[in-house]
């Protein structure tokens, strides 16, 4: 899968069920060549009033991550 078919992917939480927000950026084991986490942007109300800030962001371990689907991204953590 591209990078760029992975930001257009809603992340969702199954633990809840929540819509976390899509995916921003993603962090890679240049060692071992593989992803170690997914950056999520997390939805909020006030992100476009926020012109100084950076967007809140929430760091998930591919190890939390349970499938890509063809709309979605689960995953499971504890908020």
């Amino acid at each position: 899968m591209r990078f760029v078919k992975m930001q257009t992917k809603e992340v969702v939480n199954v633990c809840d069920g929540k819509k976390i927000g899509y995916v921003s950026d993603i962090e890679i084991c240049w060692s071992s060549k593989c992803i170690e986490a997914i950056i999520v942007e997390k939805m909020n109300i006030f992100r476009f009033f926020c012109f100084f800030k950076e967007p809140p962001c929430l760091i998930i371990p591919v190890e939390c991550v349970l499938s890509f689907g063809g709309d979605v991204i689960l995953v499971n953590i504890e908020m």
